[in-house]
């Protein structure tokens, strides 16, 4: 009974939090529109011999939020990239960037989401990493991330690699760890597979992938870690 009970669990809470997800971001972006849209219906029927049942209404005020909420974006996008709100953004930009203490957190900040949302084509973390951490001993999966600075590269006594390891299962929290550059092993995985990987805790196995050859790709040998 305890297997069954935990398979059943296994697949049906990723489809309950998968649907709770969505439908709180649905009612929460399209709250907004929905009691607009609700009291147009209720003008309608007021006005014309049209009637709408309770459930039918909301469902037609959430559908047509929906479709509003669509379009308030992409007008949004459209104004953002090519009128006023550039030039606000701009002014707003140069106002926090002046002040004491709000602009260190507001250009760290700033700095963070445009290596993460990049529009270039750049992705903030290189490729998966396998390090000795925390000791050497054991290791852990790390992404590569930005170049070390200068000042960290000539006061370091071997090149060294910045690996942003994260803790599991929730990946947004680590540590930023400056690694000798010959005990950084690149892993045979996407960023997407290794944080699959990390949040089910090693349950969910990346794909196997192959070398050009077709050959499967021949596993690190750990033990050269000095």
């Amino acid at each position: 009974m305890k297997k069954y009970l935990l398979t059943g669990l296994a697949i049906l809470l990723p489809v309950a939090l998968t649907l709770m997800v969505i439908i709180f971001l649905f009612d929460f972006f399209t709250e907004p529109f929905f009691h607009g849209i609700e009291q147009l219906l209720r003008v309608i029927s007021a006005k014309t011999a049209i009637t709408f049942s309770p459930g039918i209404a909301i469902f037609i005020s959430r559908v047509l939020a929906l479709i509003l909420l669509c379009l308030f974006i992409l007008l949004l996008g459209f104004v953002a990239r090519w009128f006023l709100v550039k030039n606000i953004l701009s002014a707003t930009n140069r106002i926090l960037s002046r002040i004491p203490l709000i602009k260190t957190i507001y250009k760290v900040s700033r700095d963070i989401i445009a290596a993460l949302f990049s529009m270039d084509g750049k992705k903030a973390f290189k490729h998966p990493v396998l390090i000795p951490f925390p000791q050497r001993l054991t290791f852990c999966l790390g992404f590569e991330a930005g170049e070390v600075s200068k000042e960290i590269k000539q006061k370091a006594p071997e090149p060294l690699t910045s690996v942003f390891a994260p803790t599991a299962p929730h990946p947004i929290s680590g540590f930023l760890l400056f690694i000798p550059t010959k005990e950084v092993h690149p892993l045979e995985m996407t960023n997407e597979e290794a944080v699959k990987y990390l949040v089910s805790c090693g349950l969910i196995q990346p794909s196997q992938h192959t070398s050009a050859s077709g050959n499967p790709l021949q596993p690190v040998d750990l033990n050269e870690c000095p």
